[in-house]
């Protein structure tokens, strides 16, 4: 049986905490409201899922789960330029804002977080600060980490939060190693329906970033949920014998850090497959986050 804190993961997605965790940790409870992103939680993890939204459920059902880390990653649109940063008047804030409340009533041990660097400096992000404090979190680490900085070939710079009642460890300075090569985070075979028409490539000349499979150290852009939705701003192309394509669901997974053995439903379409992996976690930073509450280090 694995041993370590019980965790809550909120906002669960696909299991982002739940794989960076994996056998040092017991996932207690997953809560989301997108039947996609559970789906593929419980087809990975035998973890007890919940299709709940947060407003929803009141303090007695936090305290029920019993947790030690309640693990959070809230919707970023209140606080990106494509969601206009309305910040906390944003309709999609108001589940957070509920679990920030949750959070002084039931006081968990520790509680973590990701979200956009946009984040920083927002109005929730004061009202999370205030609720901690007020709470008696004496332990708060912060920082902005990037896969990169860990020799992930990837861009994917997010804000993370851990709080503690009793004593973190100090977060070290990322390594900086070189990034792994590229080509290795790749199919063995080229997935069918993914290469881009060449009237598009000269459509969309110069907006689309464009990487090479066998540059030893390119380094990919953020794949967000809008990946095989827009072709500018959400994500890399590959250049690969002698033809541009997307990357496969599964590819962006292994860039994000999910184990070869994580897969997602079959039956889902690419642009929801690659929606579901852009809204999801870089496993690298997070547990490099993580790693300041001691079970975890």
């Amino acid at each position: 049986m694995t041993t370590g804190p019980r965790v809550l993961e909120l906002f669960c997605g696909i299991g982002g905490c739940a794989a960076a965790v994996d056998g040092r940790a017991r996932v207690v409870a997953a809560v989301d409201v997108n039947p996609n992103a559970l789906a593929a939680y419980a087809r990975n993890f035998p973890h007890p899922v919940s299709a709940r939204s947060l407003e929803s459920l009141p303090a007695a059902a936090f305290r029920a789960w019993d947790a030690d880390l309640w693990w959070l990653s809230p919707p970023c649109q209140p606080f990106t330029e494509r969601g206009r940063r309305r910040d906390a008047d944003d309709p999609r804030a108001r589940p957070f804002l509920t679990v920030i409340a949750r959070i002084a009533e039931v006081r968990p041990r520790y509680v973590a977080l990701e979200n956009v660097p946009g984040f920083a400096g927002s109005q929730v992000h004061a009202r999370l600060l205030r609720t901690l404090e007020r709470a008696g979190y004496g332990s708060v680490r912060e920082r902005l980490l990037c896969p990169s900085e860990l020799g992930v070939p990837n861009r994917r710079q997010r804000y993370y939060l851990v709080a503690s009642r009793d004593a973190l460890r100090p977060l070290p300075p990322p390594p900086s190693p070189p990034p792994r090569p590229l080509e290795t985070y790749l199919d063995a075979e080229e997935p069918p329906g993914l290469r881009v028409a060449p009237e598009l490539l000269e459509r969309y000349a110069g907006a689309l970033h464009v990487v090479d499979a066998g540059d030893p150290r390119t380094v990919t852009a953020c794949f967000t949920s809008a990946y095989g939705r827009s072709f500018v701003r959400s994500g890399s192309y590959l250049r690969v014998d002698g033809h541009v394509r997307r990357f496969s669901p599964s590819e962006v997974l292994r860039l994000l850090g999910f184990p070869a053995a994580y897969g997602l439903p079959p039956e889902l379409p690419p642009r929801k497959a690659w929606a579901l992996a852009g809204n999801s976690l870089s496993l690298a930073p997070l547990r490099a986050t993580l790693a300041a509450i001691p079970e975890l280090a």
